[in-house]
């Protein structure tokens, strides 16, 4: 790791931070090795812990990181210039209802932020931040990108110039290049999704609401001749992380809370950051349903109940990006969430991303890759099973 953030300085390039769990000591740490950005900061401390450090904080509001409302009241005109937003992961269908850093703006200026901090710090500040000089003011020599405002307060966009150019529709009409790479490299047989356990007591990763940090639970868990029975009634599910790019027939297999399915399954090619198939499901013939289906297809996400496809969205460019324009992205995006709604409880927060960081293990608290069930508290893997003190 010191040799690639090495060879990126060597590079004249800058490196991006990500230092959610880190203690005051870890900070500084990190930041001695030049990172200067973090966008991890879910809470006031925290913010302040990294402002003091010398970093670049970006205020996250994403599609399931909605952490602005609770961190925007850190920034005032003393530190504002070390501040600007960020999305990270903002899908299709939230920026078109919502927005991206507009979206950003309008919202921090509604929890009290001056308009004119708020555009300062999803301009210049970003800019200053990513070391990309001659963007993100109006100045001579500076590159013309240029936002037309109908309403300030309501970031209404009326025009957007980029690199002195009139943005039209016409511009969208845009093409992929072709993708023929096979990146569903995996195999898999019925009997790989089982999950022995020698306890009826286990470690449970619990989704929190609109955060991709997980909770840590021990609980008492139904075992059917001699392997763990997801308990929809009690939100138990299982989870599975299927290595699908070099063909190792690693597959890491985890007890989930928070998805609040009643039948059926879940099965995508986005699970950060190595982006192998992750799946969530009442049942082992739906999750291996699912899963083989996005083998078929060539990764995307994708909704099965019993044993039937109710809606798949193809990600063709290596299972994680769409061919299709984002109109289209954007309809098939409508219809997985409908069939998702259509195998589940109510639920608050969007069920895709928030599976896509349950495979990320340098957020805390525990996350399920390849390899297993990893606790980032402890910075090993555990087993699923759970020793009571």
């Amino acid at each position: 790791m010191i040799a690639k953030l090495n060879d990126c300085l060597q590079a004249g390039r800058q490196i991006d931070g990500h230092g959610s769990g880190l203690s005051r000591h870890q900070l500084d740490v990190y930041r001695q090795h030049q990172i200067s950005t973090d966008h991890e900061a879910t809470t006031i401390q925290q913010i302040q812990e990294r402002i003091n450090e010398g970093f670049y904080v970006f205020l996250r509001e994403g599609t399931v990181e909605r952490d602005l409302e609770n961190t925007v009241s850190a920034v005032n005109e003393s530190n504002a210039s070390r501040f600007a937003f960020c999305t990270d992961d903002k899908l299709v269908d939230s920026l078109l209802n919502e927005g991206g850093i507009n979206d950003c703006i309008r919202k921090a200026i509604h929890h009290g932020l001056r308009p004119e901090t708020a555009y300062t710090m999803a301009s210049f500040n970003a800019a200053q931040a990513h070391q990309t000089p001659f963007i993100g003011a109006l100045n001579p020599n500076y590159q013309a990108d240029i936002v037309v405002l109908d309403d300030p307060y309501d970031v209404k966009i009326h025009q957007v110039i980029k690199k002195g150019h009139l943005i039209s529709n016409h511009d969208f009409n845009t093409h992929p290049l072709s993708f023929a790479k096979n990146t569903m490299n995996f195999a898999l047989s019925p009997a790989d999704l089982q999950l022995p356990l020698n306890s009826a007591t286990a470690n449970i990763i619990q989704v929190i609401l609109n955060h991709i940090e997980t909770e840590h639970l021990v609980e008492p868990v139904s075992i059917h001749n001699g392997n763990f029975c997801p308990d929809p009634s009690n939100d138990q599910l299982k989870m599975v992380v299927v290595e699908r790019h070099h063909h190792t027939g690693k597959i890491g297999k985890a007890i989930v809370k928070g998805f609040n399915l009643t039948h059926g399954a879940v099965a995508s090619s986005i699970a950060h950051d190595s982006h192998n198939i992750i799946a969530v499901g009442t049942n082992d013939a739906d999750l291996f349903a699912a899963i083989q289906h996005l083998q078929k297809v060539g990764g995307g996400i994708t909704v099965f109940a019993n044993h039937h496809e109710l809606a798949t969205l193809p990600l063709q460019i290596g299972g994680v990006m769409s061919n299709l324009s984002y109109k289209e992205t954007a309809q098939k995006l409508n219809a997985i969430t409908a069939a998702y709604q259509s195998i589940s409880r109510p639920i608050a927060f969007n069920p895709f991303i928030t599976l896509s960081f349950l495979a990320l293990p340098v957020i805390p608290t525990l996350k399920l890759t390849a390899r297993g069930l990893y606790d980032f508290d402890q910075q090993k893997f555990i087993p699923i099973e759970a020793s009571i003190n």
